[in-house]
């Protein structure tokens, strides 16, 4: 599917977000749209949907407002007879009828069917969204979109809570795919991975490249030190006009001075110098107002210091000590013992649905193991972000949940919160109301207060553009605490210093301390080599 979408301006709330939009897409190209926190990004995403909604699906990032449906509710809604129909199935025998009529069994075989590709298990489909992690409901979300079949997929942050494996699919599906795809993603390698052309939007308009975001991001970091240079040389251009100004006013005011009204000479020479300097000035002022090059823009929150708290002087943050913990989906957890010790950073990683979320649980005291003992200091003062943003009271605008806090004035609220990008009007909406990546804002902004000793991080950087992911890193690096994090994004790993740890097996294991396998299947071969030459009676036999 071909089309083209223009707006100028682009201002969905009555509020101007991007002066001047500008979209062609040809049919097939795999696009993503990547641009900072807070530009209008979902907004965008929404209106295309508005506009061609006959022909295309738009699949949401946030599924808060369906969390009390099941995921095959949620998927056969879809069509939104069938699911009505469905609804009155329990206790109305016609409603029976028509729901097999219409086939909807056969919908639901459908989606059983897709769902094991994403490896969703029908115990899984029967659950409300609101039990599932993050990455069950990612999937979810993406078999509704598949389902869809429409001949434009429209996927806001597709990638968001999936592991390796998961993203590895999601990108083969969409490679396989001849369908018109428009994305938005911070996902370095899924970008590079899927994309046949990135646009960048920003506050000014939106830009269109062909290639990966390696491409991308070439050209961008050059036409960016371009626009800066060429800034500079106009500054500098300005400013020597405006000395050259103030020169000649100096000049005028000394030969002022020293010329009397009867010299012609000198009044001629006045007159040039007033002349010059209107001249100067007219320059001046036209490249001041004329000027075609604009300062490169910042990006999004400003750097901000996690403070961690009091000192802390136990040995161990934590210790597992022979923990195991089942519930209804069955066993999470089968005899683990780990210890996060003082000075130590841990990385947490493992498939989707192996227990990372439950994990966190477990060390906050959310919930208790079935059985073993966890050992947690007493003077361990924990902060948590949470991946389904779940510690945020919905209800509450940013501004009144930090006047909870203890101590906490209008004042200070409002310049913590002006400091992570939340403007007047954020600042006064209610928190269901904010996109995903102003409650993740709103979370670290808590996460600031917190000053804790240990910082668990789930997923932190999810609903952050990339400037803002490398700001989040630096504030990791300076946080004088320690933190558990836990993510699936491989550049985000690569830029943790971190004992790793990972989960496999129901158990959790801590990569510093696991054995060399290798190391051992060759000392065991080799062993079982020697055995070849003992006998009976435990001597080595000989060539004699």
């Amino acid at each position: 599917m071909s089309f083209y979408y223009a707006q100028k301006p682009f201002e969905p709330y009555g509020k101007v977000l991007i002066e001047h939009v500008n979209i062609s897409i040809e049919d097939g190209e795999h696009v993503v749209i990547i641009g900072n926190n807070g530009v209008g990004k979902t907004s965008l995403l929404e209106k295309i949907y508005a506009t061609y909604s006959d022909e295309a699906y738009y699949m949401e990032q946030d599924l808060t407002n369906y969390r009390e449906l099941t995921a095959m509710d949620y998927i056969i809604s879809l069509n939104p007879v069938l699911y009505q129909i469905r609804t009155k199935m329990s206790d109305d025998l016609n409603a029976l009828a028509k729901y097999i009529e219409l086939d909807g069994y056969g919908f639901e075989q459908k989606i059983v069917t897709q769902a094991k590709q994403f490896k969703i298990t029908e115990d899984s489909l029967a659950k409300p969204l609101k039990q599932l992690s993050g990455g069950e409901q990612t999937r979810i979300a993406i078999i509704r979109a598949i389902l869809s079949r429409q001949t434009m997929l429209l996927l806001d942050e597709p990638t968001n809570h999936l592991d390796d494996n998961m993203v590895n699919d999601l990108c083969r599906f969409i490679n396989n795919s001849t369908q018109t795809i428009i994305m938005i993603s911070h996902h370095r390698g899924f970008i590079n991975n899927v994309a046949t052309h990135i646009i960048d939007v920003n506050n000014k308009g939106t830009t269109k490249y062909e290639g990966s975001y390696d491409d991308y991001k070439a050209i961008s970091d050059l036409a960016i030190k371009s626009q800066n240079n060429a800034y500079i040389k106009q500054q500098q251009q300005i400013k020597q006009l405006e000395k050259n100004i103030q020169r000649v006013k100096q000049w005028h005011a000394s030969s002022s001075a020293q010329t009397s009204v009867r010299d012609p000479i000198g009044q001629k020479k006045l007159s040039k110098l007033i002349k010059r300097a209107k001249t100067k000035e007219t320059q001046t002022q036209h490249l001041i107002e004329n000027k075609n090059v604009t300062k490169p823009t910042s990006n999004n929150i400003a750097q901000i210091k996690l403070n961690n708290g009091q000192q802390f002087n136990n040995r161990n943050l934590f210790q597992f000590q022979q923990v195991c913990y089942q519930n209804e989906q069955g066993t999470i957890f089968d005899h683990v013992d780990i210890t996060m010790k003082k000075g130590e950073n841990v990385l947490l990683t493992g498939p989707n649905g192996s227990g990372k979320s439950m994990l966190v649980k477990l060390i906050t005291g959310l919930v208790q193991p079935t059985s073993g003992k966890i050992n947690i200091s007493p003077s361990l003062e924990i902060a948590y972000f949470d991946q389904q943003n779940y510690n945020l009271n919905f209800e509450l605008t940013p501004m009144e949940m930090l006047l909870e806090l203890p101590n906490m004035t209008r004042s200070s609220a409002q310049t913590i919160l002006n400091a992570f990008n939340f403007d007047h009007d954020s600042l006064f909406n209610k928190i269901s109301n904010l996109s995903m990546g102003e409650k993740s804002r709103l979370q670290f902004v808590l996460l600031y207060f917190a000053q804790p000793h240990l910082l668990i991080l789930d997923e932190p950087t999810n609903y952050f553009d990339i400037h803002t992911q490398e700001l989040i890193m630096e504030m990791l690096k300076e946080f004088g605490g320690q933190v558990l994090l836990i993510t699936h994004d491989e550049y985000l790993k690569s830029k943790f210093d971190a004992t790793q740890w990972y989960i496999k097996n129901r158990k959790i294991i801590n990569s510093a301390l696991k054995p060399k396998l290798d190391d051992d299947v060759d000392s065991t071969l080799s062993l079982l080599e020697d055995f070849k030459h003992i006998d009976e009676f435990g001597h080595y036999q000989t060539d004699d």
